[in-house]
């Protein structure tokens, strides 16, 4: 059988299932509890991303001390930086991991969908809103990407944190990582707002909360490291 099924398209199905009997087949709160439980399952694989984005931010000092010291050489800074996140052992594409695992996951509930919707078999009404269409009022898509910058700011905490000291540089180019944290923080929302325009509004409903889940689970990592530092 198709690896793709046996792992995602089967166990989502079932789930997927079991919560819409489980609240009177009610397709809306059936996503809602698929969301949580796969947000609780995959939090293993993004906490090492979790971690990541708290060790950037520890690190701040140190990258305002290159880009002073290599302000006026760019491929310096780049390599200097990339130098540093190695030494601490920080990935700083690792913030972008729990996003990409998202949308696999938005990929297969997409073909669930799809594979229920054509035989007609579930009640797609929640509130306002047919799960089984586009959201014509256009709460969920902005919803969600709302909670999608809120989070993708959280897991890019240095862009407005290292800002100020991007302008110390003669372009604000020369700063590799805030660059890259800067298109991420919109390009992700702004995918959220493209991909909310042609989906059925389930799958927003399914990305609204787990954006804001793992908005959730960043914070109590950040919120659960001070706490035991301060507590040495």
């Amino acid at each position: 059988m198709n690896p793709w099924n046996i792992l995602l398209i089967q166990p989502l199905t079932t789930i997927l299932l079991f919560f819409y009997n489980l609240f009177g087949r009610n397709l809306g709160l059936a996503i809602i509890a698929l969301t949580v439980v796969l947000r609780i399952l995959l939090f293993p694989l993004s906490l090492p991303a979790f971690r990541s984005v708290k060790a950037q931010r520890e690190l701040k000092p140190k990258l305002d001390k290159l880009k002073k010291k290599y302000k006026s050489d760019r491929q310096k800074l780049s390599q200097a930086q990339l130098e540093l996140f190695r030494q601490a052992g920080v990935n700083p594409f690792a913030g972008c991991l729990p996003q990409l695992l998202q949308l696999l996951v938005l990929i297969a509930l997409y073909q669930v969908f799809i594979g229920f919707l054509t035989k007609g078999e579930l009640n797609t009404q929640f509130l306002v809103w047919n799960l089984a269409q586009r959201d014509p009022y256009l709460i969920l898509p902005l919803l969600a990407a709302a909670a999608q910058f809120l989070l993708s700011r959280m897991m890019l905490p240095a862009v407005s944190e290292e800002e100020s000291a991007v302008k110390a540089t003669k372009k604000q180019t020369d700063d590799l990582a805030t660059s890259m944290q800067k298109q991420n923080l919109y390009l992700f929302p702004l995918l959220t707002v493209v991909f909310g325009l042609q989906l059925p509004s389930g799958l927003m409903l399914y990305w609204f909360v787990a954006s804001l889940l793992q908005f959730a689970q960043q914070w109590w990592v950040g919120a659960s490291n001070s706490i035991g530092k301060a507590n040495r």
